[in-house]
């Protein structure tokens, strides 16, 4: 290599240009591209100019040319230029012009002056062919160190270097860890028919999480190198068979080293297993991007996350056509029925790749039983067919006795769906799935697409109501009036941005009767909620637009429950108890004496059958009940006050004041004399069940 430099003793303010004339027909300028095929002649020249610190003038710059003959084969030449100025720089005007050999001639050179600081190198690759023609070439610094770099480098592993080095490691790190016993040959035959990488570790039963999250640059150059390492033990194997058998000097050479700038390209062909799926689940540009923009900007709340895949019915074809061709090819390696527990499923390892990715850029956490699930429904179009064979095999068995088909009422798959075709791989055997399938599977043309949808799991608010009125039903009725219910829920779902909620309580009292109190427990299931994090001071914002919209309710303690809590309600229905006041009406004259008769009872055992007000909706039974206290208060002859004191739930405290016609027995027309008495107002008094808890 040459190396020009220009004068530095020069007086100030002067820059020497070089110019140097190169024997040669014709120079091509080569950035990053590669030129015609013809053979042609490569040099690299350094050329460096300095202007000095001094103020700055227009001066005359000699230009020497020099003649070289070349008579040898090709060289590469390497031009390097460089301006540097401490505090002003000089723009340099340099040519670099191929002729036939002349006498050097001046040639005036004019530099002009600039305000600014600049330091610029550059690599510039020239090459000549051999013909006859000359030409000029003007070679342009680039402007910044970034552009620079990606001028004059190129990208390729490098002995030696940081990240060959790099490279070489981790492929030996995985190589020791996973693949001291594996069947290297089964590589090599799914390498030929174009499998992925990854699809390779799936069959391979390779269960390491960290290596399907390799790139698959990485995993591309793993499977090149334990292929090349195999190979090379191979030779030397075979070489000291030979020695050890005599036949002549052999000489048992050192392992060669795996070059990774001679490993196949990995994106030029879709997996014929998954069909793309696995190549480009960790690839920014084709998947990885757009997937957490879509997750990103999904609107809503989680702590952490699972995914739910539906995969192409044809990547479980494809996967058993490939087992088939594993255990023709290695009988006493795969067996037939080994292919569920001795393989990788493919939704599998598309979560292992994607759970630390999310991890690492939304700080999201994977797990598998999350409340909040994103759905990604895989498609191909090109092999959606791939089944097909399956449903004219199950058509061929369809002949000989027709056999009687059972009256019960079954559930009956799609037959293009998941659960239909894996029953038909199920039922074909071996040699019917390769005379009617395709064995190994042909790569498809083109790559998958997919749908991808979240959903958050219900999540339930739990609380307490109190209702003031008498004509308020707890749920709304068909005709459309305000409701318990209408008036507690009407801004929970907005609140939490959710597409539907249900509301249930612990029991219900009629549309005539009060709940006073500590309130009536209740929930909310809140669906496909897309906010779910609230502060207290949320629910007591909720309780406020509630209560402060009617006179009629009251709900309190509104806070966030479990699944769990909410079998509390179902589950007590047997066991909790309830206090009621009720004012009752008889046909009787009474005294404040004859109430002595019922403040004397004590657990009073009554039996009910259903009431009739409410046989077409609830099943005829007849039910034990148990009331522990009555407290009678005397208001004038016909009227009196009763509170009754732990009734157990699900007592008909009407029927229990009337008698429902003799339906329920005792009543309190039968304890005060066989009389008739009905009751006109009725009360809720307190629930005793302690839900929810208090709010913290």
């Amino acid at each position: 290599m040459e190396k020009i430099d220009g004068n530095e003793n020069q007086p100030s303010g002067i820059v020497k240009s070089e110019t140097m004339e190169i024997d040669k027909t014709e120079t091509e300028t080569e950035t990053e591209t590669e030129t015609e095929t013809e053979t042609k002649t490569s040099t690299e020249i350094k050329i460096k100019t300095e202007a000095p610190t001094p103020t700055p003038t227009t001066t005359p710059t000699t230009t020497t040319t020099t003649t070289t003959t070349t008579t040898t084969p090709p060289t590469t030449t390497e031009i390097k230029i460089k301006n540097e100025a401490p505090t002003t720089t000089t723009t340099t005007t340099t040519t670099t012009t191929t002729t036939t050999p002349t006498t050097p001639t001046p040639t005036p050179t004019t530099t002009t002056p600039k305000t600014t600081t600049e330091t610029t190198e550059t690599k510039i690759k020239t090459e000549a062919p051999t013909s006859s023609t000359t030409t000029t070439a003007t070679f342009k610094i680039p402007e910044n160190n970034e552009e620079l770099i990606k001028f004059t480098t190129e990208q390729r592993y490098e002995e030696g270097t940081i990240e060959y080095r790099n490279l070489i490691f981790r492929l030996e790190s995985i190589e020791s860890r996973l693949f001291k016993n594996a069947h290297i040959p089964t590589i090599v035959q799914l390498n030929s028919i174009k499998v992925c990488p990854r699809c390779i570790l799936r069959f391979l039963n390779i269960k390491d999480f960290s290596t399907y999250q390799e790139s698959l640059n990485t995993l591309s150059h793993l499977i090149q190198f334990l292929m090349f390492n195999q190979k090379q033990k191979d030779l030397n194997e075979n070489k000291q068979k030979q020695k050890q058998e005599g036949e002549g000097e052999v000489v048992v050479e050192n392992l060669k080293k795996y070059d990774p700038n001679t490993n196949e390209r990995w994106n030029d062909f879709v997996c014929c297993c998954c069909l793309g799926i696995l190549q480009d689940t960790n690839n920014r540009k084709l998947f990885l991007d757009e997937f957490l923009v879509k997750m990103k900007s999904s609107g809503y709340e989680f702590q952490n996350y699972s995914l739910a895949m539906t995969m192409p019915t044809s990547t479980s074809i494809r996967e058993q056509s490939i087992w088939y061709y594993l255990v023709d090819s290695f009988p006493n390696v795969y067996s037939i029925d080994g292919k569920d527990e001795s393989m990788v499923e493919i939704k599998e390892a598309v979560k292992w790749i994607l759970g630390q990715i999310i991890g690492r850029q939304l700080f999201f956490q994977f797990k598998p039983s999350s409340d909040f699930r994103g759905n990604m429904q895989y498609i191909h179009e090109e092999t959606k067919d791939d089944h097909q064979f399956l449903l004219t095999l199950q058509s061929t068995r369809g002949g000989g006795k027709r056999q009687r088909q059972s009256t019960k009422r079954i559930k009956v798959a799609m037959p293009d769906s998941s659960n239909h075709v894996n029953e038909l791989l199920n039922n074909a055997t071996k040699k019917e799935f390769e005379l009617y399938g395709v064995v190994p599977p042909t790569p498809p043309k083109t790559k998958y697409s997919y749908d991808l949808s979240f959903k958050h799991e219900p999540i339930y608010l739990g609380g307490k109501y109190n209702k003031y009125v008498r004509d308020l039903s707890q749920a709304p009725w068909a005709y459309g009036d305000s409701s318990v219910q209408d008036l507690i829920c009407k801004d929970i779902q907005e609140t939490f941005k959710a597409d539907s909620i249900t509301f249930a309580a612990s029991g219900r009292e009629d549309v005539d009767v009060r709940m006073l109190g500590g309130g009536r427990p209740f929930f909310i299931e809140i669906v496909n909620p897309h906010r779910i994090f609230l502060k207290n001071q949320d629910f007591e914002k909720l309780e406020s637009s509630v209560n402060d919209s009617t006179k009629d309710i009251k709900v309190s303690n509104l806070q966030l429950i479990t699944k769990k809590e909410t079998n509390m309600i179902k589950d007590s229905v047997g066991t909790k108890q309830k206090n009621y006041r009720c004012f009752i009406w008889t046909s009787r004259v009474l005294q404040p004496s004859d109430l002595d008769t019922l403040n004397n009872l004590k657990d009073i055992e009554i039996r009910q059958s259903t009431p009739i007000r409410v046989l077409h909706r609830r099943s005829l039974l007849t039910r034990n009940k148990k009331i522990s206290k009555i407290n009678a208060t005397f208001v004038s002859p016909h009227f009196f006050m009763m509170d009754i004191i732990n009734a157990q739930a699900g007592t008909y405290i009407k029927e229990f004041v009337h008698g429902d016609l003799g339906r329920t027995l005792p009543n309190i027309g039968l304890l005060l004399g066989n009389c008739e008495a009905d009751i006109l107002q009725l009360d809720v008094l307190d629930v005793d069940f302690d839900f929810p808890p208090k709010r913290k």
